[in-house]
């Protein structure tokens, strides 16, 4: 799924997050994939983009 500047691959087992314009990538695996995702559902549901998503949860800090 491609969102904003960012694409976010959901494997199952594992979650990638890549950032087209530095070209920075993180992967969250197992119970931090999982978090991940209930969050993202839970900030999509009040209207937050995936930026904000990202800023907000500091998942913006594991870019590398």
């Amino acid at each position: 799924m491609t969102i904003g500047g960012y694409t976010m691959k959901d494997r199952g087992f594992a979650i990638e997050v890549y950032e087209y314009e530095a070209g920075w990538s993180f992967l969250l695996q197992g119970d931090d994939a999982d978090h991940f995702r209930e969050e993202w559902t839970k900030a999509k549901d009040y209207g937050s983009s995936f930026g904000e998503f990202l800023r907000d949860h500091e998942y913006n800090t594991l870019f590398q």
